[in-house]
Order: structure tokens, then C-alpha cells, then sequence
């Protein structure tokens, strides 16, 4: 089954503190995962299982969540929540075969809300630039807002034979954001439709469901 995108890079969809209008870069990925809505939800949100799939951030680590006191980072859940600060250790150039250094991106989830096939609630996780981290910028240099929304498709919210359209998409601003565009704009574009593109991979071969065609 072939499903069409109306906004396959989700140009048009606003972060909740960036309008498209104010935006200096513009980022974005989709794709319909055949699997359910909560399936995607469980992988995207776990980050022990990054390492399996996701060949642009194949590390995070777990800073800290609003809800714990420990200090040691390996014991912290490797789940993600509201108020989680998090470490994406990013491979820029993640199909090189060459060893590279890992670009340290200071982060923390601001929403968080799972998805409830049973009244139909899109799943939706935002994660930010965190400025009070070691190494983050004041926002009037860089801030960047990135959103996850995971929707049900076609009727099918539950089950093996479910299907969703998974929204990837992250605004930045900032006097910096210009360097980043000049520097990193072709590679971060290519990097969030293999992140999409991984994560349906590896989504759809753990759910034993065939791929579906997706058309721009």
C-alpha cells in the first residue's frame, strides 16, 4: 500500500516556542511505520535501543530525571520522560566507515505525552536545547526545539497490522543557527531522514511487518 506525505518535511508545522516565520533553520523528516502508534512510541522513547538503529545518535546519556536523586548516570532508566536531562552523542557523518569524534548536543524533553490509541491521542515528545547544561548556549545565540509527534493511521491504533505516521521536525534560532546552516545544514538534513528512515527499519523488522512505500 502506497501512502501519500502532504508535508513529508513538515515545513509548515510550527515547535511550540518557534513559528516557521522566525525560524532561521528549518529541519524535518516523516514516514509512515507500519506498526502501531504505542510499538513506535516504546522504541523511540527507549534510548537502550538507540544503538541498535539510530546511526545519527547511537549514544544518549541519561543526565538526570525530575523524578530520581541518583548521581550515577548508568543507573538512571534509559527511558525517557518529561524533565529529562540527556547527552546525544551525535555522529555527523553517521554512513562514514571512518572513525569520527562524537558532537556532544546538551538536551532536555519539555512534552511529553504517550500516545492512547483508545481515544485516538497522537503520541508527542519535544525536546530543547538545554541551556543550563555544561557546554550550552544562551538561546539569544542558539535554541533549538525539536518535535516527534506518532499518529495513528488508517483506523488501525492497536495490534500487529496497525500503521503510523511518524513527524519528525526541529526549528532553531539564534545568531549562531546561521553558522550551523552553512556548516551542517546539507548533512543534518540527510541525518533526519536516516534517522527516520533507521528508525522504520528497525521498527517494522522487530514488528515482522513488510515495509510500505512512502511517496513525497
Amino acid at each position: 500500500m502506497t501512502t501519500t506525505l502532504q508535508d513529508p518535511t513538515n515545513s509548515t508545522r510550527s515547535t511550540p516556542n518557534i513559528t516557521v516565520e522566525q525560524a532561521n533553520l528549518q529541519i524535518g523528516s516523516s514516514a509512515v511505520i507500519a506498526a502501531p502508534s504505542t510499538r513506535i512510541w516504546d522504541i523511540l522513547t527507549d534510548t537502550s535501543t538507540w544503538p541498535e538503529w539510530n546511526t545519527f545518535v547511537p549514544r544518549v546519556t541519561i543526565r538526570s530525571h525530575p523524578d530520581t536523586e541518583a548521581e550515577d548516570t548508568e543507573t538512571l532508566s534509559p527511558r525517557l520522560r518529561k524533565g529529562t536531562r540527556m547527552t546525544f552523542h551525535v555522529h555527523m557523518n553517521p554512513t562514514s566507515t571512518k572513525p569520527q569524534t562524537a558532537r556532544d548536543t546538551q538536551l532536555v524533553v519539555t512534552e511529553f505525552v504517550a500516545p492512547d490509541p483508545s481515544t485516538k491521542t497522537p503520541g508527542r515528545i519535544v525536546w530543547v536545547a538545554d541551556a543550563d547544561a555544561p557546554g550550552g548556549f544562551m538561546p539569544s545565540l542558539l535554541y533549538a526545539e525539536r518535535v516527534h509527534e506518532i499518529v495513528d493511521v488508517d483506523g488501525h491504533g492497536e495490534g500487529v497490522g496497525g500503521r503510523a505516521e511518524v513527524r519528525n521536525w526541529e526549528l532553531q534560532t539564534g545568531y549562531l543557527v546561521y553558522l550551523v546552516k552553512w556548516m551542517f545544514g546539507a548533512k543534518l538534513r540527510h541525518n533526519f531522514e536516516l534517522w527516520m528512515s533507521d528508525l522504520k527499519r528497525f521498527v517494522e523488522g522487530k514488528q515482522g511487518g513488510s515495509l510500505e512505500s512512502v511517496v513525497a
